[in-house]
């Protein structure tokens, strides 16, 4: 029987980072151990033990790790055309990523739940009846996202970490440098605007997202070019919206972040026809 999805459990060590990157498929993250912050598109979030994160095919992601405890985490990747003849009426695996929902924290009990789940995904894969018993074990696991983005979670608190605080004292500055992509910022003005001392800001904000201020700014910034490449602009184009002024800087700090060029990223995107 073909397998329906596939299954990795991993373990980082402290400040490990990924690189930009996307997957043709789709993506299922638990995280079941210490901390991180995973930046998904525009996005910069903070996931500790329950954090659920959903991604689509041609998402550009990354994860850092965070000081003290190492990370780790259950991926879970497929197809969702592997998931057509388990569709009904009644439950639609396509609804759990048409939202614009990308990040949830659950309670411990639905942390427990999920994370014996994603285990029975990778159980006993030579004994007979195993491929089924993990394509079961896979359905029930997204099944049980399904109910969960179903559910009224405005009342259901969130845990105290000293994590969850280090990062509500740096959001409004991830908040504003999201929307505004363009805008010439460095430490320094952020500081300034902010009223913070930037030897203090440049420690706080390391401590809370695992990258520094400025590492974050290009990152964004980065992100943001690679938007247009995808909708089919040029390389200089894309540079340009972007607020690069430069288009040798631009493309040598584009390499710098993803790993490959922007003529590169736009070649292969294109020729693997995703869409986000």
């Amino acid at each position: 029987m073909e397998q329906l999805f596939q299954v990795e459990y991993r373990t980082s060590t402290n400040m490990d980072i990924s690189r930009y990157h996307y997957h043709e498929t789709y993506e299922v993250i638990l995280v079941t151990q210490g901390a991180a912050t995973f930046t998904v598109e525009s996005e910069l979030i903070l996931a500790e033990r329950g954090a659920l994160i959903l991604i689509r095919p041609g998402m550009l992601h990354m994860s850092t790790g965070l000081t003290g405890a190492p990370y780790s985490r259950y991926s879970l990747f497929f197809r969702m055309e592997s998931l057509l003849p388990f569709i009904s009426e009644q439950t639609d695996f396509r609804e759990i990523y048409k939202s614009d929902v990308t990040f949830l924290r659950l309670t411990e009990k639905e942390t427990k739940m999920l994370e014996q789940q994603c285990r029975a995904c990778e159980e006993h894969p030579d004994e007979f009846g195993g491929d089924l018993a993990a394509n079961m074990a896979f359905l029930k696991v997204m099944v049980t996202i399904g109910q969960i983005l179903r559910q009224d979670r405005s009342d259901i608190p969130l845990p105290y970490t000293e994590n969850l605080e280090n990062y509500k004292r740096v959001e409004p500055i991830i908040l504003y440098v999201k929307e505004h992509p363009t805008e010439q910022m460095t430490l320094e003005s952020i500081a300034e605007q902010f009223f913070y001392n930037k030897h203090y800001l440049c420690r706080v904000f390391k401590n809370a997202t695992g990258v520094s201020v400025g590492n974050y700014i290009m990152g964004v910034r980065i992100r943001y070019a690679a938007s247009f490449l995808r909708k089919g602009h040029s390389v200089l184009e894309s540079g340009q919206l972007a607020g690069f002024k430069n288009n040798s800087n631009y493309i040598n700090t584009f390499h710098r972040i993803m790993g490959i060029s922007p003529g590169q990223y736009k070649q292969r995107y294109r020729g693997k026809n995703i869409s986000v």
